[in-house]
């Protein structure tokens, strides 16, 4: 008889004992320093852009807890939700960046607004995190594969998708980046606390626990990632082989986590109607956005940040009907080989179970715009990584690693070029009317930098647009309005400050906008009346207070006159054409001293 044949590395692992509960494989630090550089090459241009109008005034330079930033108001976001969400603690995250972001007041012409926050420590903060991401992702990839070279492919495909880079370039999304890390390092802990239980560690019971909390920061930055005791579950089952009782014992504790910020969230957030869908039309909507993932996923062009995929256009095509069957086809054929690809297996349900909380089956806010987007994508794409870094590995050719490698260059490329669409806030806006003309907000904000460049004829154009996709948009009514002013066609202009006031009640702009008009033709008592009505919901606009100051002293009543001139003053110290109104004010009474200190400037 021969020798009995040994059990050589190639033969597969059993159930038993599966890849990521033998002896780890130690980390590269050289796949470790790649990563960091290729992430900071890909990005560059985002170091230098500022912010856009899309969101970034609402959760950073006008957000009103991080101007002025104090601890009573960052303790407001963990009282209370905020912009229809509970997600105190990537709000802190934000506060605590804008410590290092404060500048003196300026006029930055591309939002038209004055900021006291810098842009770019929170753009240093946002690829900060993604490396950050990325490293996780590849330790992940690494614990779950136990190789390298299919760990390092799939970190690759996750730093480097364009898909990747409105979450990157994009401030406002440092929610979702920050949340991303704190699930990486939950997925992590949860990995190395079954490797310990297998190894009988007495470390298994703490590093689940901090797994856990983990799971729950993750929470308090981005209701999403209600999914990552499934995620674990998957995990446990697919690549660990963890018997189903155990499994299900976790994901129970962790949906016990993580349920209770998903149920406060769910409760304060705003459903439109416009965005509402029927019960049995969700699976469709469903089996549009995964279908329209993977296209982009195949074919990452012509990414923009509103593709107006709502459920109402898409149930509008009968092609929506029939969508689904791709995505369902897909899964099962990976279930099918499931046995002899695992790791492609779990891949497949990691990207669509990241994708979960964002396809429509349960409605949310911005499903008003569209039901997909590219930032909801972010954690998926490490189960796209882990799918073809499992292929390309399965292939076992030099030929499948040049493909990949080409591949990842090219995606590099699309990535910085993408990235460039976000360093300026007129081209952010051109790009996202181009990939997609029925987009409201970037109509009204390219009218908005017209006007400011004296181009009001054009404006008018963008802002008649914007009221064509939304008849119901107040600031939209307002900006036309003050085009038509710029044209000196004064009377066509109250109208528009009137709707703009009836589609939004406590919209002191438009108060503001047209108690403007009643100042320069003389009407004092009616812009007395608008111009308190927009102080009365926002009694520190300058502008508004100035105007008032204006009436006040031409009507003879020259201390409430003098009273809003300080005040104006007092709201926008530098702005030299309130301390010369205020210092005219202070000659008209008397007060020669004081008023040099004003006219002087």
């Amino acid at each position: 008889m021969g020798k009995p044949k040994r059990k050589t590395s190639s033969e597969p692992v059993s159930r038993e004992r599966s890849p990521t509960n033998q002896e780890g494989v130690p980390t590269s630090k050289w796949a470790l320093m790649a990563l960091v550089l290729v992430v900071i090459v890909v990005y560059a241009r985002v170091f230098g852009a500022g912010f856009v109008e899309y969101d970034d005034d609402i959760h950073v330079y006008a957000n009103p807890m991080l101007n002025p930033l104090s601890m009573e108001n960052v303790g407001r976001f963990w009282q209370h939700a905020y912009q229809g969400l509970y997600i105190p603690l990537a709000y802190t995250i934000l506060a605590a960046i804008a410590l290092f972001a404060r500048v003196p007041a300026e006029m930055v012409s591309s939002i038209n607004r004055v900021v006291t926050l810098s842009a770019g420590p929170f753009h240093l903060a946002s690829i900060g995190f993604h490396i950050a991401n990325t490293l996780l992702c590849y330790l992940l990839a690494l614990r779950l594969v136990r190789n390298r070279t299919p760990a390092l492919l799939c970190s690759l495909v996750f730093a480097l998708h364009p898909l990747q880079v409105e979450s990157v370039a994009w401030i406002s999304e440092l929610r979702g980046l920050s949340s991303a890390f704190f699930a990486l390092g939950a997925l992590n802990l949860f990995v190395l606390s079954r490797q310990a239980r297998d190894k009988a560690a007495a470390a298994s019971p703490q590093l689940l626990v901090a797994s856990a909390l983990l799971a729950m920061f993750s929470m308090l930055c981005k209701p999403a990632a209600v999914v990552l005791p499934l995620v674990a579950l998957m995990i446990d089952r697919v690549a660990l082989g963890t018997s189903w009782r155990r499994s299900a014992v976790t994901a129970l504790v962790g949906l016990a986590c993580v349920l209770p910020f998903a149920v406060i969230t769910r409760s304060v957030q705003t459903l439109f109607p416009a965005g509402a869908s029927l019960w049995w039309q969700r699976p469709f909507v469903a089996g549009d956005a995964l279908t329209f993932y993977l296209f982009k996923v195949i074919l990452p062009i012509n990414l923009g940040v509103e593709y107006g995929r709502t459920p109402h256009s898409v149930m509008s095509h009968a092609w929506s009907y029939l969508l689904w069957a791709l995505p369902v086809t897909l899964l099962v054929f990976s279930f099918v080989r499931r046995q002899r690809r695992p790791i492609a297996w779990l891949g497949s349900l990691m990207f669509v179970t990241f994708l979960l909380p964002e396809l429509g089956l349960v409605p949310f806010t911005f499903q008003v715009h569209s039901t997909v987007a590219d930032r909801y994508t972010y954690l998926s794409m490490i189960g796209l990584g882990l799918v073809v870094a499992d292929v390309v590995v399965a292939i076992r050719s030099n030929i499948a690693m040049r493909a990949a490698g080409a591949v990842l260059v090219v995606l590099a490329v699309l990535s910085f070029n993408q990235a460039g669409y976000w360093s300026d806030n007129a081209a952010f806006l051109q790009h996202t009317i181009d990939v997609n003309p029925d987009v409201a907000f970037a109509h009204n904000n390219i009218g908005s930098l017209l006007l400011k460049q004296k181009r009001a004829g054009e404006a008018i154009e963008h802002f008649n647009r914007a009221l064509e996709l939304e008849p119901r948009n107040a600031l939209a009514e307002n900006n036309l309005g003050l085009a038509l002013v710029q044209l000196r066609r004064l009377d066509e202009a109250v109208p528009h400050f009137r709707k703009a006031i009836e589609l939004n009640p406590s919209y002191f702009k438009a108060y503001e906008s047209l108690g403007a008009i009643y100042l320069q033709t003389n009407r004092l008592d009616a812009a007395v009346d608008s111009l308190k009505a927009a102080l009365e919901i926002q009694p520190t606009e300058a502008r508004a207070l100035n105007d008032l100051g204006i009436a006040f002293m031409r009507s003879g009543q020259t201390a409430d006159g003098l009273d809003a001139f300080q005040r104006a003053v007092g709201a926008e110290p530098g702005n030299p054409q309130y301390r010369a109104n205020l210092g005219k004010a202070l000659l008209q009474v008397g007060r020669t001293d004081e008023a040099r200190a004003y006219l002087g400037d």
